[in-house]
């Protein structure tokens, strides 16, 4: 079995176990929620450094969901109470919380380089390989993920094992980092109040609330796990064989 199924079966079994006992024991706390209310707390009270630290702690968390969007969502529609104006730059946040989560990304890359074990040593070679053989494709491909939700870690870690130059991976991600957190925070100052209300009527601690959760988490579980079960030796055999 590899690692990477390994690292699926385990994932999958405690989401089950947290799943059933929230059935058994309904009151029993979200550590989802409670993490997102300790990131929100920690982000209102140091504001732009709070979006940076959130960032950058939220990708470099290794292969794990950790809702650091969230709090670029909510800091780039949070109004003062008082006046109703907004409280933070869309901009400015897409930008920091941006330089955040490059570096906190790149805790991967070098984790990969120097020496990951998530994806097997014959898969590596395979990988580097296939990076050597499409120069153009790579920072493509890198940029895609960094601008969208889907989980880089699959690709940024065997870069660095492949010792792929450091830096380009850096600035790829930081531009497509940005680009989506400032999407993000956007999207925040134009549908916070709604999602607010939404949010304001759902029970928490509610089944439903519980199931929404645990098949979020494993969505993103299942797009890593295909991710990372990409046959780059086949990949690279047929490209030889086509050349």
């Amino acid at each position: 079995m590899r690692n990477s199924d390994r690292l699926l079966l385990l994932s999958v079994a405690v989401l089950l176990v947290y799943l059933v006992l929230s059935i058994l024991f309904p009151d029993l706390v979200s550590p989802f929620g409670v993490i997102y209310s300790w990131l929100l707390d920690f982000s209102l009270l140091l504001g732009y450094p709070g979006a940076f630290l959130i960032s950058a702690i939220g990708n470099a968390t290794i292969l794990v969901p950790f809702p650091y969007v969230g709090v670029a969502f909510i800091l780039g529609g949070l109004r003062d109470e008082l006046t109703l104006a907004f409280v933070f730059d869309p901009w400015l946040i897409g930008i920091v919380s941006g330089i955040g989560a490059m570096i906190g990304e790149m805790t991967g890359y070098f984790i990969g380089y120097g020496g990951g074990r998530l994806i097997d040593e014959d898969q590596t070679s395979a990988f580097k390989s296939f990076v050597d053989s499409h120069p153009r494709a790579t920072p493509i491909v890198v940029w895609f993920l960094a601008a969208t939700p889907i989980p880089d870690d699959v690709l940024v870690i065997p870069l660095g094992a492949a010792r792929y130059s450091w830096w380009k991976v850096a600035l790829v991600q930081l531009i497509g980092k940005t680009m989506f957190l400032m999407g993000i925070s956007w999207s925040g100052r134009i549908g916070l109040d709604f999602v607010g209300s939404i949010l304001g009527s759902t029970d928490p601690l509610s089944l439903l609330s519980r199931v929404i959760e645990v098949s979020s988490v494993l969505l993103v579980i299942f797009a890593i796990y295909s991710l990372v079960r990409i046959d780059w030796n086949s990949l690279v055999s047929r490209r030889n064989s086509n050349s």
